[in-house]
């Protein structure tokens, strides 16, 4: 599964994976692996959540809980 989600998201590795999913959670997005794009909170509205995100360009969401999930499987 972990090569996978590598894949999916165009990673070489998986230190560059946590180190993605860390900047999620710290609330410095890292430009959109796909296409370059700004990478912004999913739901503005109603509560911010560091677990949610997507890219503004190509629309694809990034739930960062089940990255971390598909990753260690």
């Amino acid at each position: 599964m972990e090569k996978d989600i590598l894949i999916k998201f165009k990673m070489d590795s998986r230190d560059e994976a946590v180190k993605f999913l860390k900047s999620l959670w710290s609330e410095v997005p890292q430009a959109c692996p796909l296409c370059g794009g700004k990478i912004d909170y999913l739901h503005k509205k109603v509560k911010k959540s560091n677990c949610d995100w997507v890219c503004t360009a190509c629309g694809e969401r990034f739930d960062t809980i089940k990255i971390l999930e598909q990753r260690n499987e």
